[in-house]
């Protein structure tokens, strides 16, 4: 069995990785003693964020679609007892692996209301539709399973819509403060010559004559620097919001099929040509990146906020009963697919 494919298995939703140790962490019952709080779930409930619960039947939903898809990409047949790694089988990650999107899909969505976020007449119609689809798409047995109804689908997907629509209500700004010029993606060539071989004088006297001799045409910039540079590479891709050295950073000055002023760091001596000063394809791609990211900071820190004027409660007790073999006979994988129509 490939195990590498597990990291690529991911649930459809928010792109960001959030801790939700709180809730995942064992030892948390439904009679545990929290922040002063106790909720005291049912049988019928797996955990509650604030207000929002999330019923077993909701839950048993999203299990099934998880254990349908690790089948299909196992191609069908499935050792549950197969070790991931050394203290951990595959049931163990698929149970763990549930636990935590949910919880952090439902912690998110009960932030809502300290957002000010509703969901409108608009996407509840959407919602609707899409629920509709869903349920009419189970089994009998399926439904035996789940003892889910239609409200428990439509709930489902309006906790999975509400916490993107907080998602991206919190972060919609990140966008508009990254600039092209943050994530601008530049490629270099350059050389570079230590004053620990050479004298200081004879570097910058060859470096200039090989600056010359680029601006007139009769040398290969590229060509000079593997003859001469004392690094094994002459060429260098930089993005700009990673630039820490002295060369990295110098080279954002330098325009395309220019060469650089003689630039010193310390006992290093180096000389650049800018191939390309802006490449946009990689440009673009870096800005996407950077904005993933301060995306996922500043989210992470409104949730972290959240969380400590949170009050919580997780029944592990009925959760360890949730297991993948159950799903054996059972193929609904839909759940997924069908919120991106939403």
């Amino acid at each position: 069995m490939n195990f590498s494919k597990l990291k690529r298995i991911a649930a459809t939703g928010i792109a960001v990785t959030l801790t939700a140790s709180f809730l995942t962490g064992c030892g948390i019952k439904s009679d545990t003693f929290i922040l002063g709080k106790i909720f005291g779930l049912s049988s019928d409930e797996i955990f509650k964020i604030d207000d929002l619960t999330c019923s077993k039947s909701e839950y048993k939903l999203i299990f099934m679609n998880y254990v349908n898809k690790y089948k299909k990409d196992f191609g069908g047949k499935v050792d549950w007892n197969a070790k991931v790694d050394k203290d951990t089988t595959l049931k163990d990650f698929v149970m763990e692996k549930v636990k935590e999107d949910m919880t952090v899909k439902y912690t998110i969505a009960a932030m809502a209301d300290t957002e000010g976020i509703k969901i409108d007449k608009d996407d509840m119609r959407s919602i609707n539709d899409v629920a509709d689809k869903f349920y009419n798409s189970l089994s009998q047995s399926e439904l035996e399973y789940t003892d889910a109804d239609l409200d428990t689908a439509t709930v489902l997907y309006r906790n999975y819509y509400l916490a993107d629509k907080v998602y991206n209500r919190v972060t919609e700004k990140v966008d508009e403060t990254v600039s092209e010029e943050d994530a601008r993606v530049i490629k270099i060539q350059y050389i570079r010559m230590s004053s620990d071989n050479t004298a200081p004088d004879t570097i910058q006297k060859k470096l200039r004559s090989i600056a010359k001799k680029v601006k007139k045409g009769t040398t290969n910039f590229e060509k000079e620097a593997k003859q001469i540079s004392e690094d094994d590479s002459a060429t260098k891709v930089i993005k700009k919001n990673e630039a820490t050295t002295t060369l990295e950073k110098e080279a954002f000055n330098v325009n395309k099929n220019q060469t650089s002023e003689i630039i010193n760091d310390g006992n290093d001596y180096y000389l650049i040509y800018c191939v390309d000063n802006y490449m946009k394809d990689e440009t673009a791609k870096n800005k996407e990146n950077i904005i993933k990211k301060q995306k996922k900071a500043l989210f992470q820190k409104e949730y972290n906020s959240f969380l400590k004027d949170s009050s919580y409660d997780f029944n592990t007790s009925e959760w360890e009963d949730i297991v993948p073999e159950d799903i054996k006979d059972l193929k609904s994988s839909n759940f997924f697919s069908l919120y991106g129509d939403i």
